[in-house]
């Protein structure tokens, strides 16, 4: 990646990727209490992959669904907006 690791300084990678232990925590007591227990909480109907795939299942049709009933019509889609013009005719004066 050019030359003379110009794009990458191997002998400084704090620099150059970096540093974990400026940016990072390792330790299990990151967030506040009071949200650590709100998202625990709000989360905890969904920690199984039953759930999961059932919340996915209800609300992804349903936005699907709901995208082809009022986002089709919203975005003007030349299947529910129709022919723009009349039809030009053919040879013979036919459509």
């Amino acid at each position: 990646y050019g030359k003379d690791s110009v794009f990458l300084d191997l002998d400084d990678m704090d620099s150059t990727t970096g540093n974990w232990d400026m940016y990072g925590m390792d330790d299990q007591k990151r967030y506040p209490d009071p949200q650590a227990a709100f998202f625990d909480r709000a989360a905890d109907g969904l920690s199984r992959r039953e759930a999961m795939y059932a919340f996915l299942g209800v609300f992804g049709g349903a936005g699907i669904v709901t995208w082809g009933a009022l986002g089709s019509k919203q975005a003007k889609l030349p299947i529910t907006v129709g022919p723009q013009e009349p039809p030009a005719k053919g040879p013979g004066g036919k459509i």
